[in-house]
This record gives structure tokens, sequence and C-alpha cells, in this order.
């Protein structure tokens, strides 16, 4: 087929388009959606010929068209319900046809266990796929009014990161866009407790203890707004470090930093405005963008090639939570309100992954997120394959933990 004739075909297609949807009502399209759904569960649980779910799916791409004016998000949501239809259709299959209970226990028992790994995967498919069908998309709020710019402490916790990568985030995070009276940045230096400072390791003692007056020099240098603070003992790990700190301050609202994430310079004037807009906000989450490959990336050479799998969770994941505001915190690059934090006692250390119990904690309490999908701070990945495993099994260890502490409290 040539290329003039595709062209016209297309251009017929849009014009038919554009017709039906001027003429066609929001109630005859809600009429139509009854018997699309009908045609969309047989497809699933009957056996039909290829040509047949091939006309059938044409039908249902047309219609999701119709019914959805955004040509770019009707075509979203037709590619998910294609991949829901497909994972459906084989677990139909899985469910009628492939169950083995007559070759004896152990054969039985792997059946029904390799079965219901497959129900769990089926049902994180179909959550995420409910989730990914609004995404929302934010804009800032202005700061117009001077009681507008809320009071913001800005925490920047550190174990035994290089002092270089620690000077170049305080220096970044001291120089933003916001009024110098209304913010203060705080280095939380964990290496550098009593306990670190008198480990009974002479070479670790003083590497601590070098560490500990490099930063503390740095601060008295810089002056200003920028603040040392440590603690006695290294409890509960980075949760225990800014809960110390939360004793220590009194800033309206927390913003969070890992000490290799450097934030743009209006990041306060892009994501304070939420607070004011929302009384009952505890969080504006945003995302995590990276200007070093992790090690598969490096390996694989598709860095910025390739989108990451940090790009599938910050540019659709989050929006879909946030339309049901439902955001992450995500320990890092977030904005908290201190007077709901302290509510549930400051971040949660239960669970390894202290970010996500806390956001769930608060969520369980009424209180909403928002997600503001603007990147604006730059951090760096694991470096190494076996940091990269370890940040990884964390992540995963935390999941199951919670998943555990939920079910318990239910």
């Amino acid at each position: 087929m040539g290329k003039s004739k595709k062209a016209d075909i297309i251009a017929i297609l849009i014009k038919i388009e554009d017709y039906l949807h001027k003429y066609l009502s929001e109630k005859w399209l809600k009429i139509l959606l009854f018997p699309v759904s009908i045609l969309y569960i047989l497809l699933i649980t009957t056996p039909t010929p290829l040509w047949v779910q091939f006309l059938s799916f044409l039908v249902i791409f047309f219609l999701t068209l119709i019914f959805i004016k955004n040509r770019k998000e009707s075509i979203k949501i037709f590619i998910i319900l294609v991949g829901v239809f497909v994972s459906l259709r084989y677990f139909y299959w899985r469910t009628f046809n492939t169950i083995n209970l007559d070759d004896g226990i152990f054969n039985a028992a792997a059946s029904v266990i390799l079965y219901l790994a497959e129900l769990y995967s089926i049902i994180i498919l179909l959550l995420g796929s409910f989730i990914s069908l609004r995404l929302l998309e934010r804009s800032h709020i202005n700061l117009e009014k001077e009681e507008d710019f809320l009071t913001v402490d800005v925490f920047i916790p550190t174990y035994n990161e290089p002092v270089e990568i620690v000077k170049t985030t305080a220096l970044a995070a001291i120089s933003m866009d916001y009024p110098q009276d209304r913010f203060n940045v705080y280095i939380l230096d964990d290496g550098g407790t009593n306990q670190k400072l008198n480990d009974p390791d002479p070479v670790k003692r003083e590497e601590n203890r070098q560490r500990s007056q490099a930063l503390k020099d740095f601060v008295n240098e810089v002056g200003g707004n920028l603040h040392y603070l440590t603690r006695e003992r290294n409890l509960h790990a980075k949760a225990g470090n800014i809960n110390e700190a939360l004793k220590k301050t009194n800033g309206d609202l927390i913003l969070i930093l890992d000490c290799d994430h450097v934030p743009a310079k209006d990041f306060l004037k892009r994501t304070v405005g939420f607070f004011n807009k929302y009384p009952k906000l505890f969080l504006v989450q945003t995302p995590h963008s990276f200007y070093n490959p992790d090690p598969l990336e490096k390996n694989l050479g598709i860095f910025r090639i390739v989108p990451s799998e940090a790009d599938m969770f910050y540019k659709h994941i989050q929006k879909g939570l946030d339309f049901w505001s439902a955001a992450f915190f995500c320990g890092s690059a977030a904005i908290l309100r201190r007077k709901y934090l302290q509510e549930v006692g400051g971040i949660q250390g239960t669970t390894v992954t202290e970010d996500a119990e806390t956001a769930l904690e608060l969520h369980s309490l009424g209180y909403d997120s928002a997600y503001y999908g603007r990147p604006m701070i730059y951090g760096l990945h694991p470096e190494t394959f076996s940091a990269f495993v370890i940040q990884r099994t964390r992540w995963a260890q935390g999941m199951i933990q919670l998943k555990i502490l939920y079910l318990k409290k239910a």
C-alpha cells in the first residue's frame, strides 16, 4: 500500500472519530460502555479464532478513541486493556485447564504454590494497570504574600559519604532562591556521633574524627544559615538521625535531601505553595533524577538511551498514585509538614524502608500527599554492583516487612 493511500485511510478514520465525538452524546457513550465491557469479558473467557479476536480489538480500539478525546491518552489505555486481556486470558486458561491435583500430594502442592504465585502477579498487574489509567499532572503554586513563605528546615543526613559530596549538596541547598531568614540547612552527621568518635578501632576512630572535623570546619567557614548537627549514639539509622534533628529545629516544613542529591535553585519556590493551598497536606514528593548510570545501565551501555526503572516509577506510577492522593514518600527530595510528622512520632523506624512506612502511617490518619513531577534534584546511583544489590535487597526487605506489619495491625 502506497504512502498516499495510507495517509488517506488515516485521514478518513480521524474524520469519522471527530464526527462521532461531535454527535455522540455522553448518554450514548455510557450506553456503549456496557456492550464493550461484555465483549471484552467474552474475549477473555471464550475460545475464538485469531481473526475474531483481531477484529474485536479493532472495535475496542476505535471505541477507546471515541470515549477518550485525548488521542495519546486513548492509545495508552488501549495498550493497558490489551495487556490486561492477554494476562487474564492466560490466567483463565491456567485456572481451568492446567492445575495438577491428580499426581500425588507433592505435585499437587507444587502446582498450587505456582498458581498462587501467578495469582499474586496478576493482582499486582491489575492494581498497577488501574493506577496507571489516570495520571495527575500538577503545576506549581506561586508564593505571592509574605506569609506564604513558610519556614523550612533542610535536613541533609550523612553517615560515611565523602565530605566533598556533602559539601556540594549543602552549598546548593543554601543557595536556593528563597528568603534567607525563612530557611536553614542542617548537615545531620551520623558519622560524627560520640559513639563513632570513640570507636574501639583506632583507625576507624581517627577516620571518623577527621571527617567530622572537616564537616564542622566547612560549616564554620560558610556560616549563615548552614548548621552542623549530630547526636550521642547511632540509633535507628537514618530515621533516628532525622528524628533527633526534629527535636532541635522548629521550621514549619522539613525538606529532606540525601547527601548526594543536589537541589535546584527553585526547589522551595516550586513546592512550598502546595502546603498553603492544602491544609491537610503532609507531603510533597518530587522525582529522583541521576547523573550517572547504575551498574546495569553502565554494563549494557543503555544509560539515557533506554528509559530507566526510576522513570517508570517517577514518571508514571507516582503520578497515578497522586491521582488518588496516595503518592509515596521516597526518603529524599521531599518536603513534609512538621506538625503532622510529629503526630506519628517522626519518621517511622519499624522497617528498613522508613520512608514508605511513614507515608502509610500518615495516609492512614487521613492526611493527603502530593507529587510534583518536575525533576529538581540530581543524585548519584550506586556505583558498584554490590552496592546496587544491597540497595535493592534493602528495598525488597522493607516491602516484606511493611506487608507483615500492616497485616498484624489489620
